[in-house]
Protein backbone atom coordinates (compact mmCIF):
# COMPACT_ATOMS: atom_id res chain seq x y z
CA UNK A 1 0.00 0.00 0.00
CA UNK A 2 2.61 2.73 0.66
CA UNK A 3 4.08 1.65 -2.51
CA UNK A 4 1.32 2.63 -4.20
CA UNK A 5 1.13 5.81 -2.68
CA UNK A 6 4.36 6.59 -3.42
CA UNK A 7 3.94 5.80 -6.93
CA UNK A 8 0.87 8.20 -7.56
CA UNK A 9 3.44 11.60 -6.09
CA UNK A 10 4.83 13.32 -8.73
CA UNK A 11 8.36 13.62 -9.16
CA UNK A 12 8.44 16.46 -7.55
CA UNK A 13 7.22 15.30 -4.56
CA UNK A 14 9.70 12.53 -4.05
CA UNK A 15 12.98 14.29 -4.90
CA UNK A 16 14.58 17.06 -2.60
CA UNK A 17 17.36 18.91 -3.56
CA UNK A 18 19.11 21.90 -1.01
CA UNK A 19 20.26 24.72 -2.56
CA UNK A 20 22.99 26.69 -1.44
CA UNK A 21 24.95 29.86 -2.10
CA UNK A 22 27.38 32.33 -0.07
CA UNK A 23 25.90 35.38 0.55
CA UNK A 24 25.87 38.86 1.65
CA UNK A 25 24.71 40.55 4.40
CA UNK A 26 23.21 44.03 4.06
CA UNK A 27 20.85 44.12 0.99
CA UNK A 28 17.38 44.30 0.94
CA UNK A 29 17.30 41.75 -2.55
CA UNK A 30 19.80 39.49 -0.80
CA UNK A 31 17.92 38.69 1.92
CA UNK A 32 15.27 38.12 -0.36
CA UNK A 33 17.22 35.60 -1.77
CA UNK A 34 18.22 34.22 1.47
CA UNK A 35 14.47 34.00 2.72
CA UNK A 36 13.71 32.09 -0.72
CA UNK A 37 16.76 29.62 -0.07
CA UNK A 38 15.46 29.23 3.54
CA UNK A 39 11.93 28.00 2.31
CA UNK A 40 12.84 26.19 -0.36
CA UNK A 41 15.18 24.10 1.95
CA UNK A 42 12.53 23.47 4.26
CA UNK A 43 9.95 22.15 1.81
CA UNK A 44 12.83 20.22 0.03
CA UNK A 45 13.80 18.68 3.69
CA UNK A 46 10.57 17.74 4.19
CA UNK A 47 10.25 16.37 1.12
CA UNK A 48 13.00 13.93 1.99
CA UNK A 49 11.87 12.70 5.20
CA UNK A 50 8.31 12.25 3.55
CA UNK A 51 10.31 9.88 0.79
CA UNK A 52 12.35 8.16 3.18
CA UNK A 53 9.78 7.92 6.91
CA UNK A 54 8.38 4.61 5.99
CA UNK A 55 5.87 5.35 9.35
CA UNK A 56 4.60 8.36 7.60
CA UNK A 57 4.13 5.94 4.37
CA UNK A 58 2.35 3.54 6.03
CA UNK A 59 -0.01 6.39 8.28
CA UNK A 60 -3.25 8.15 7.67
CA UNK A 61 -3.84 9.76 4.30
CA UNK A 62 -4.46 13.15 6.26
CA UNK A 63 -1.41 13.17 7.52
CA UNK A 64 0.27 13.11 3.98
CA UNK A 65 -2.00 15.83 2.20
CA UNK A 66 -1.45 18.12 5.66
CA UNK A 67 2.53 16.94 5.03
CA UNK A 68 2.28 17.82 1.30
CA UNK A 69 0.16 21.18 1.50
CA UNK A 70 3.38 22.03 3.96
CA UNK A 71 5.50 21.54 1.33
CA UNK A 72 3.88 23.38 -1.43
CA UNK A 73 3.29 26.37 0.83
CA UNK A 74 7.40 26.33 1.14
CA UNK A 75 8.02 26.39 -2.06
CA UNK A 76 5.17 29.37 -2.96
CA UNK A 77 6.95 31.12 -0.35
CA UNK A 78 10.30 30.72 -1.82
CA UNK A 79 8.75 31.96 -4.72
CA UNK A 80 6.90 34.68 -3.31
CA UNK A 81 10.71 36.20 -1.80
CA UNK A 82 12.06 36.48 -5.12
CA UNK A 83 8.78 37.85 -6.86
CA UNK A 84 9.54 40.87 -4.58
CA UNK A 85 13.34 41.32 -5.37
CA UNK A 86 13.11 44.85 -7.27
CA UNK A 87 14.29 45.60 -10.57
CA UNK A 88 16.97 48.24 -9.23
CA UNK A 89 18.35 45.93 -7.07
CA UNK A 90 19.24 43.03 -10.21
CA UNK A 91 22.29 45.10 -10.65
CA UNK A 92 23.71 44.24 -7.48
CA UNK A 93 23.06 40.89 -7.49
CA UNK A 94 24.81 40.45 -10.48
CA UNK A 95 27.60 42.02 -9.06
CA UNK A 96 27.59 39.94 -6.17
CA UNK A 97 27.37 37.17 -8.76
CA UNK A 98 24.08 35.97 -7.36
CA UNK A 99 21.66 36.50 -10.32
CA UNK A 100 21.82 33.12 -12.00
CA UNK A 101 20.95 31.87 -8.42
CA UNK A 102 17.96 33.88 -8.42
CA UNK A 103 16.69 32.60 -11.49
CA UNK A 104 17.68 28.61 -11.02
CA UNK A 105 15.78 28.71 -7.70
CA UNK A 106 13.03 30.87 -9.35
CA UNK A 107 12.77 27.96 -12.18
CA UNK A 108 12.99 25.01 -9.53
CA UNK A 109 10.35 26.32 -7.14
CA UNK A 110 8.42 27.10 -10.21
CA UNK A 111 8.63 23.55 -11.69
CA UNK A 112 7.89 22.22 -7.90
CA UNK A 113 4.57 24.10 -8.08
CA UNK A 114 3.71 22.68 -11.39
CA UNK A 115 4.12 25.98 -12.80
CA UNK A 116 5.82 24.48 -15.98
CA UNK A 117 5.90 26.91 -19.03
CA UNK A 118 6.64 30.09 -16.42
CA UNK A 119 9.48 27.88 -15.37
CA UNK A 120 10.98 26.84 -19.15
CA UNK A 121 10.53 30.50 -19.80
CA UNK A 122 12.58 31.21 -16.35
CA UNK A 123 15.10 28.66 -17.71
CA UNK A 124 15.90 30.37 -20.79
CA UNK A 125 16.41 33.41 -19.34
CA UNK A 126 19.47 32.12 -17.68
CA UNK A 127 20.54 31.29 -20.54
CA UNK A 128 21.28 35.18 -21.66
CA UNK A 129 23.36 36.19 -18.44
CA UNK A 130 27.19 35.08 -18.24
CA UNK A 131 28.93 32.16 -17.50
CA UNK A 132 30.27 33.52 -14.04
CA UNK A 133 27.09 34.46 -13.22
CA UNK A 134 26.00 30.69 -13.13
CA UNK A 135 27.17 27.85 -10.52
CA UNK A 136 27.64 24.64 -12.39
CA UNK A 137 25.30 23.02 -10.29
CA UNK A 138 22.55 25.69 -11.23
CA UNK A 139 23.96 25.01 -14.83
CA UNK A 140 23.60 21.22 -14.34
CA UNK A 141 20.11 21.79 -13.33
CA UNK A 142 18.67 24.05 -15.52
CA UNK A 143 19.96 21.75 -18.32
CA UNK A 144 18.45 18.71 -17.13
CA UNK A 145 15.17 20.84 -15.79
CA UNK A 146 13.19 19.72 -19.32
CA UNK A 147 13.57 16.48 -18.35
CA UNK A 148 12.12 16.45 -15.15
CA UNK A 149 9.04 18.22 -16.65
CA UNK A 150 8.85 15.97 -19.23
CA UNK A 151 8.96 12.89 -16.24
CA UNK A 152 6.05 14.89 -14.45
CA UNK A 153 4.15 15.14 -18.05
CA UNK A 154 5.07 11.20 -18.10
CA UNK A 155 3.43 10.56 -14.66
CA UNK A 156 0.48 13.15 -15.85
CA UNK A 157 -0.27 10.64 -18.73
CA UNK A 158 -0.17 7.69 -16.81
CA UNK A 159 -3.03 9.85 -14.59
CA UNK A 160 -5.20 10.59 -17.38
CA UNK A 161 -5.85 6.56 -18.07
CA UNK A 162 -9.18 5.48 -17.30
CA UNK A 163 -9.56 2.26 -15.58
CA UNK A 164 -10.28 0.24 -18.53
CA UNK A 165 -8.82 2.37 -21.38
CA UNK A 166 -9.47 0.84 -24.59
CA UNK A 167 -6.52 -1.12 -26.86
CA UNK A 168 -6.25 2.20 -28.47
CA UNK A 169 -5.61 4.72 -25.17
CA UNK A 170 -3.19 1.60 -23.89
CA UNK A 171 -1.29 1.75 -27.16
CA UNK A 172 -1.31 5.65 -27.74
CA UNK A 173 -0.32 6.35 -23.59
CA UNK A 174 2.41 3.79 -23.15
CA UNK A 175 3.93 5.14 -26.94
CA UNK A 176 3.88 8.77 -25.50
CA UNK A 177 5.12 7.61 -22.18
CA UNK A 178 8.23 6.20 -23.65
CA UNK A 179 8.46 9.11 -25.82
CA UNK A 180 8.41 11.22 -22.58
CA UNK A 181 10.64 9.69 -21.19
CA UNK A 182 13.28 8.98 -23.30
CA UNK A 183 13.37 12.87 -24.13
CA UNK A 184 13.63 13.11 -19.87
CA UNK A 185 16.85 10.93 -20.01
CA UNK A 186 18.37 13.02 -23.07
CA UNK A 187 17.56 16.21 -21.08
CA UNK A 188 19.14 14.71 -17.55
CA UNK A 189 22.41 13.25 -18.92
CA UNK A 190 23.03 17.06 -20.84
CA UNK A 191 22.59 18.06 -17.17
CA UNK A 192 24.75 15.70 -15.76
CA UNK A 193 27.48 15.99 -18.74
CA UNK A 194 27.91 20.03 -17.08
CA UNK A 195 29.82 19.15 -13.96
CA UNK A 196 32.64 17.42 -12.58
CA UNK A 197 31.72 13.51 -12.52
CA UNK A 198 32.55 13.90 -8.57
CA UNK A 199 30.17 16.94 -7.88
CA UNK A 200 27.01 16.21 -5.70
CA UNK A 201 24.62 17.08 -8.50
CA UNK A 202 24.91 13.92 -9.79
CA UNK A 203 22.73 11.85 -6.57
CA UNK A 204 20.53 14.24 -7.44
CA UNK A 205 19.95 13.77 -10.83
CA UNK A 206 20.97 10.18 -10.87
CA UNK A 207 17.44 9.69 -8.81
CA UNK A 208 15.71 12.24 -11.40
CA UNK A 209 16.76 9.51 -14.38
CA UNK A 210 15.13 6.60 -12.01
CA UNK A 211 12.08 8.66 -11.50
CA UNK A 212 11.68 9.12 -15.63
CA UNK A 213 12.40 5.30 -15.63
CA UNK A 214 10.07 4.20 -12.97
CA UNK A 215 7.20 6.04 -14.78
CA UNK A 216 8.18 3.93 -17.60
CA UNK A 217 7.87 0.61 -16.02
CA UNK A 218 4.50 1.90 -14.82
CA UNK A 219 3.47 1.86 -17.95
CA UNK A 220 4.70 -1.13 -19.35
CA UNK A 221 2.61 -3.00 -16.62
CA UNK A 222 -0.63 -1.23 -16.54
CA UNK A 223 -0.46 -0.53 -20.61
CA UNK A 224 1.75 -3.56 -22.14
CA UNK A 225 0.44 -6.95 -23.54
CA UNK A 226 2.25 -9.77 -23.09
CA UNK A 227 5.77 -9.41 -23.06
CA UNK A 228 5.54 -5.81 -22.79
CA UNK A 229 3.94 -5.59 -19.53
CA UNK A 230 7.24 -5.62 -18.08
CA UNK A 231 10.47 -3.04 -18.30
CA UNK A 232 12.53 -3.71 -21.62
CA UNK A 233 15.49 -5.51 -21.00
CA UNK A 234 17.73 -2.37 -22.19
CA UNK A 235 15.86 -0.51 -19.91
CA UNK A 236 16.40 -2.78 -17.18
CA UNK A 237 20.19 -2.60 -17.94
CA UNK A 238 20.35 0.98 -17.98
CA UNK A 239 18.55 1.47 -14.50
CA UNK A 240 20.73 -1.15 -13.07
CA UNK A 241 23.67 0.88 -14.12
CA UNK A 242 21.96 3.89 -13.00
CA UNK A 243 21.73 2.09 -9.34
CA UNK A 244 24.98 1.35 -9.56
CA UNK A 245 26.07 5.18 -10.18
CA UNK A 246 23.54 5.75 -7.34
CA UNK A 247 25.68 3.65 -4.80
CA UNK A 248 29.00 4.65 -5.72
CA UNK A 249 28.36 8.43 -5.68
CA UNK A 250 26.29 7.53 -2.33
CA UNK A 251 29.67 5.66 -0.66
CA UNK A 252 31.94 8.22 -1.65
CA UNK A 253 29.42 11.21 -0.27
CA UNK A 254 29.49 8.68 3.05
CA UNK A 255 25.10 8.89 2.47
CA UNK A 256 23.47 6.15 4.06
CA UNK A 257 22.57 3.32 1.71
CA UNK A 258 18.47 3.81 2.30
CA UNK A 259 18.34 6.04 -0.66
CA UNK A 260 19.88 3.07 -3.24
CA UNK A 261 18.10 0.83 -0.92
CA UNK A 262 14.82 3.09 -2.47
CA UNK A 263 15.35 2.67 -5.86
CA UNK A 264 16.41 -1.05 -6.02
CA UNK A 265 13.11 -1.85 -4.29
CA UNK A 266 10.68 0.63 -6.52
CA UNK A 267 12.18 -1.36 -9.68
CA UNK A 268 12.68 -5.01 -8.12
CA UNK A 269 15.97 -4.62 -9.17
CA UNK A 270 19.68 -4.84 -8.30
CA UNK A 271 22.54 -2.11 -9.02
CA UNK A 272 25.05 -3.70 -11.96
CA UNK A 273 27.84 -5.49 -10.10
CA UNK A 274 31.15 -4.82 -10.12
CA UNK A 275 33.60 -2.23 -7.89
CA UNK A 276 33.17 1.48 -8.58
Amino acid sequence: MADARIGRRRLGAVLALVVTATLVVGCASVNRLREAQESFNQAATLENELRFDAALQEGSMQGQLTQNTTIQNGYASALLSLDKIEAKDVERLKQDRLWGNVLALKALAQWKLGLLDRARDTAREVQQVGADQVLPRDRALLLALPGLIKTDEAFAALQRVPAEPTPEQRASTLKNVQLLVADAADAIDRGRGAVDAAHPVHVYLIQAKLAAFRNLQSAHERLGDGDARTLPREQRLEVQRQLKELKCQAERLSLKPEIVNYWANRFTLAPEPGAC
